[in-house]
Order: C-alpha cells, then sequence, then structure tokens
C-alpha cells in the first residue's frame, strides 16, 4: 500500500502539469478564421507544452502572409485557451535578372501569396540561354504542394581525362572546354526535353511522402549514347524538423516579416534541425521508356543553431544505380550540396558524399543579414568495380540579404580540389 501511494503522489506533478487546449480562436483579415485554425498545428485536446506551442507559431509565420501575428494565451481550469490575431495581406511580384559569362542568360518569375485567401503560394519561373530555356511553376497550399517542370536544352557534352564530363544546364555560364583544353578528349551534340510533375504531402509537421513522374527524352548525334526515352517514375519519403525554408517572397511586398524581431534574438539554447529522405526511381517499358532505370536515393543532414544564430551544417548523400543507361548514371554535381561552383563532374553506378559549413553573422540588424560561410564538400563516385573517384571542393561565400529582398546575394570562391581549377562568380540564393 505504501508502495502504491508512493507511485501516486510521484505520478501526480505530472497530472497536474500536463495542461491541455482548451479552445483555439482567430481573428484574421483576409482569409478566413477557420483556415487559420487549420493551418495551426495545435488543436483543443492536444497536450500543451512550450516546445509544442513554439512550433505550431513557426508553421504559421512559414506561411510568409502575415504583416503581423500575435499569440494571447489564457489559463483556465480546463486547459488554455489561444487566441491568435492574425493581420495577412496579399502580394504578387514579378522579377527579371540576367546572368553574364562565356554564356548568357536570363529569366523572370512571378510570384504570388494569399491570392485565394488560404494562406497558399505560387510561383511560374521561365529563363533561358543558348543552350535552351527552362520553365516551372507550382502552387502550395496546407498540406500539399503540386509542382512541375519543363526543360529543353540544345547543347554539346563534353568529354576529358580521367572520366571528367562537362555540367550542361540552362544556366551554366563556366567555359569548361577553355579551362581544361589539355585534358579534352571530345564532344558530342544532344538534345534533351525534360518534363516533370511532383505531388507532395505533409502528413504532420516533420513526415512527408512525394511522388514524381518524369518524361525525359535524349537525342544524341547519330544517335550515339543511350538516344530514346528515359521516362521514369520517383517516390520518396523525408522527414524534416526544425529546417526552415529561407525564401520569403512575401518580403519584397513588405509582408511575411512577422518573425523578424524573434530571428534577430538570440536563442535561450543551441537549436538542432534534421532532415532525412529516401527516394527510389524506376523506369522501364512500364513508363515508356527505351531503358531499365532503378536508382536509390540516401541523404540528410544536421543543423545546429547556436545561441547568437550561427548555423554549424553538415550534410551526407548516398545513390546507387542498380540498373541505368549513361545518360541516368549517379552524378557528383548531383550529390554535392549547391554550395560550391563547378564546371565538370564526374559520373558513375554510385557514390557518396558529405559537407560541412558554418555560417558566421558578421551583422544582424532591422535592414539585414550580413554572413560569411566557408565550407567543405566531397563526394566519391565509382568508376568501374571498386574504384572511386573523388570531386570535392573548398570555398568561401560571403552574402548580405535584405529582409525586405528574400534570396541573398554573394560572392562566392570554389577550389576544386581534384582539378585544381577555381571559379569566382556571384551567387542569388543557394545555400547560404
Amino acid at each position: 500500500m505504501k508502495k502504491l501511494l508512493s507511485l501516486l503522489l510521484l505520478g501526480l506533478p505530472f497530472y497536474v502539469c500536463a495542461t491541455q487546449v482548451h479552445s483555439v480562436t482567430a481573428q484574421t483579415t483576409r482569409m478566413s478564421e477557420e483556415t487559420l485554425k487549420n493551418r495551426f498545428r495545435l488543436k483543443p485536446g492536444d497536450l500543451f507544452t512550450p516546445q509544442a506551442y513554439q512550433k505550431a507559431q513557426e508553421e504559421l509565420h512559414k506561411l510568409r502572409v502575415f504583416k503581423t501575428l500575435e499569440f494571447i494565451e489564457k489559463e483556465r481550469k480546463e486547459g488554455v485557451d489561444l487566441h491568435i490575431k492574425a493581420d495577412d495581406r496579399t502580394y504578387i511580384f514579378p522579377m527579371a535578372f540576367a546572368l553574364s559569362g562565356k554564356k548568357r542568360s536570363a529569366g523572370l518569375s512571378l510570384a504570388s501569396g494569399n491570392l485565394l485567401k488560404q494562406g497558399e503560394s505560387i510561383f511560374v519561373f521561365v529563363g533561358g540561354s543558348r543552350d535552351g530555356f527552362a520553365t516551372h511553376g507550382g502552387i502550395s497550399l496546407g498540406d500539399h504542394l503540386f509542382y512541375t517542370a519543363y526543360t529543353h536544352l540544345n547543347y554539346e557534352q563534353h568529354f576529358y581525362k580521367n572520366g571528367w564530363a562537362s555540367v550542361p544546364g540552362v544556366f551554366s555560364a563556366a567555359d569548361d572546354r577553355g579551362k581544361h583544353k589539355s585534358a579534352f578528349l571530345g564532344k558530342i551534340h544532344a538534345r534533351r526535353d525534360d518534363w516533370s510533375f511532383t505531388y507532395r504531402r505533409k502528413f504532420s509537421s516533420v513526415w512527408s511522402a512525394f511522388i514524381t513522374p518524369q518524361y525525359d527524352y535524349y537525342q544524341y548525334k547519330n544517335d550515339a549514347l543511350d538516344s530514346g526515352n528515359h521516362s521514369r517514375v520517383t517516390f520518396g519519403f523525408q522527414y524534416a524538423d526544425d529546417i526552415r525554408p529561407d525564401l520569403n517572397m512575401g518580403a519584397l511586398a513588405g509582408i511575411g516579416l512577422s518573425d523578424k524581431d524573434q530571428a534577430l534574438r538570440n536563442l535561450p539554447q543551441v537549436r538542432m534541425g534534421k532532415l532525412a529522405e529516401i527516394s527510389y526511381t524506376a523506369g522501364g517499358h512500364w513508363t515508356g521508356s527505351d531503358y531499365h532505370i532503378n536508382k536509390l536515393s540516401l541523404g540528410g543532414g544536421l543543423l545546429w543553431e547556436l545561441k547568437t544564430r550561427h548555423l554549424l551544417a553538415i550534410f551526407a548523400k548516398a545513390q546507387r544505380a542498380l540498373d541505368a543507361p549513361f545518360s541516368d548514371l549517379i552524378e557528383s554535381s548531383d550529390l554535392l550540396f549547391d554550395m560550391g561552383l563547378y564546371d565538370r563532374e564526374q559520373r558513375g553506378k554510385g557514390g557518396v558524399s558529405g559537407g560541412i559549413s558554418f555560417t558566421y553573422f558578421i551583422l544582424r540588424n532591422q535592414t539585414g543579414l550580413l554572413s560569411v560561410m566557408p565550407f567543405y564538400e566531397l563526394a566519391y563516385i565509382t568508376s568501374g568495380g571498386n574504384h572511386y573517384v573523388p570531386h570535392s571542393g573548398v570555398g568561401v561565400t560571403l552574402s548580405y540579404r535584405l529582409w525586405r529582398f528574400p534570396l541573398p546575394i554573394g560572392v562566392n570562391f570554389t577550389h576544386n580540389m581534384d582539378d585544381g581549377t577555381h571559379h569566382v562568380g556571384v551567387k542569388v540564393g543557394g545555400r547560404f
């Protein structure tokens, strides 16, 4: 009896402290109150904890359509009453840009948010260069994301000694043949038409799944290499916790900054974000492909946000082409993490990679963020049998981001540690 009484007394504080959410009410400007409450992760009957409350607030901030957000709590005997005062606005904003280099390119984008009064965001982009054009667009609505893209390329694929190949793309502006003339082996003219559609569904604040059917057609000169249909389907799952997106197109219209003051304050303790993803790609006669395609990909990362908001990040990835022709081999540029600038890549049946970066904020104020980010990334690609070839880079990016302009603008220096070349270029957006 004494033991039972002791257990009850020990358990009593947990029952007393376990407060529930009693009610959630909202006051809005454009969207309906029910829409806002649906976007808020805490529901009546849920356990009310500081951690759950903080994440639920962040989910609303991530919609980036609020000028201000105010959260009011009132404790009652039955639980906690939560009231949300939201000043939600709408925006539609065009943006044009141009890149110069060996190959010039230009693009135009159009972004909008909350036009449908659902807290949604819509994005459309079109751009091109002498090598082709690309267009893509999508809509994010609640737990659903719809995205489609089409790319047409008309380019020269360059090949070099030691397994290197040029990186084709609409916005690839590097003069790879000029820099690697002594190692140049040959080239082949190619055309590529690639259309894809992605549907992603969030099942909770951290779990999501996606499917991407993709039509992909290659035409090499004289029907060389693997000319033909490469259509395939990719399935995947993702876990993302405390990984916050940087894009905030609403800032251009002066909204979406409801958490700016909070972002400028130091954290009470170190915060860790986690990201993991697994995907499988398959293609064959059942997808209309002329080739059998089977690929598996695993990736993840950890992000430590220090009390002073500086960021330490590590990444890892592994891919394996169980069955794939030349054009669907694993590419080292795809294994790396968009931190460096490269004009060539390695290709093979499989690969592993890792990367590390540290973002140090030199300046944080009400106007913007000035940061410097040193990084190192390394990929190993199988070139046949058990032989692996490396593709690694080390560098630094100095960038500045205005709160009212969502894309960081910076200068990037990258040294390719395997072929000895280096690149200096302007980067807009990317992993800063």
